[in-house]
């Protein structure tokens, strides 16, 4: 009998293991002209590619179109969870997913399998338990019931972030922020931006004409001022990895890097400034992604880990962020993922080549 209980026991262990492995692993869509499937952190196919087209995916859950061309969502075992009947699926997040039909949108729970009506003209994915939907033309939020929590009213809003949504009754003028039940908590007399979501415990703010950010909390205090940090340019990104990109213009030459919350610059690189470019349009880093970051120079990609250390070489004319532990480039003739140390892990022929 104690024999039975111990195996059993083993049993049970070695499939919760199993399962969260499977289900914790990032896969990576790869898309050629065998079809869409997924490959792993290795670039060994786990989910074969009988897709006509496949998206990454977001938890646990991917939008794949079918060889009938329309769309449905898998699930990491490669289950169909949300059937191919779809001729458009978008914004998933949080175990939903909205669709299109004749112009207007809906949702779909994929845990509950319930869809609900096409019945707005704009929806954008549920984040902190909310969605924000436009009816006419005015913004507000669902619940994932689909009640209606805050009346549509506004030109434009944010999605929530950190119990804040940004909201604005006009082009380029956010006037605040709400909470979940609607109050404004935070507001602005001139914040030239559109509405922007926290990141971080941080969001930017902006007055007039101006370029450069300052950055508030969620109690609405200016805890980053422009004009302290004169002469470093925030150009209003996120904070990401207690990090964002700044710029400080010296005549021809600009230097640029990464500012910490306290304004304080950790990494920097002067460039001179080429004369066909603008200040705003000349662009080095990007934000790190995990704990990597883009660095372009002459039109070619590279990445640099978080100690600020560059560890692939600048060689690619396309190349997006890390997802865990790869990231999709381009390459002379041909495109793909590779890992941290700069090695190919799966390839195709480039298109367009």
């Amino acid at each position: 009998m104690k024999k039975i209980f111990i195996i059993t026991n083993f049993i049970l262990l070695i499939c919760t293991v199993f399962f969260s492995f499977s289900f914790s692993e990032n896969l990576y869509p790869i898309n050629d002209k065998a079809g869409g499937g997924y490959i792993n952190k290795n670039g060994v196919v786990v989910l074969e590619q009988k897709y006509n087209f496949a998206e990454r995916f977001v938890d646990n859950y991917a939008i794949v179109q079918g060889k009938n061309l329309k769309y449905g969502i898998i699930d990491k075992k490669g289950k169909v969870v949300v059937n191919f009947e779809f001729d458009n699926l978008d914004n998933l997040s949080e175990n939903f997913v909205t669709y299109k039909k004749d112009n207007k949108y809906g949702y779909i729970d994929i845990m509950k399998n319930i869809k609900s009506g096409a019945v707005y003209d704009n929806i954008k994915k549920f984040k902190e338990g909310l969605a924000a939907v436009c009816i006419g033309e005015r913004w507000g939020f669902i619940n994932k019931e689909g009640k209606i929590v805050i009346e549509p009213k506004y030109y434009d809003v944010s999605n929530f972030s950190q119990g804040l949504a940004a909201i604005s009754y006009s082009k380029h003028n956010t006037i605040g922020y709400i909470n979940k039940k609607g109050l404004i908590v935070i507001s602005f007399e001139d914040n030239a931006l559109e509405p922007k979501e926290f990141c971080e415990g941080l969001a930017p703010v902006v007055k007039g004409t101006d370029t450069a950010c300052s950055y508030i909390n969620t109690k609405g205090k200016v805890v980053l001022d422009k004009i302290k940090i004169y002469p470093i340019t925030a150009y209003c990104g996120n904070f990401v990895q207690g990090l964002t990109v700044i710029y400080i213009y010296n005549n021809n030459e600009v230097t640029t890097g990464f500012m910490d919350k306290k304004g304080k610059i950790k990494y920097a690189l002067t460039f001179s400034l080429p004369k066909n470019l603008e200040k705003d349009e000349f662009c080095v880093f990007e934000n790190f992604s995990s704990n990597m970051a883009q660095i372009t120079i002459d039109y070619r990609t590279g990445y640099i880990n978080d100690k600020f250390e560059l560890v692939i070489p600048p060689i690619y004319e396309f190349a997006r962020d890390f997802d865990g532990d790869l990231a999709y480039v381009k390459f002379e003739e041909k495109e793909g993922y590779i890992n941290k140390k700069g090695q190919w892990v799966w390839t195709k022929p480039r298109e367009g080549m």
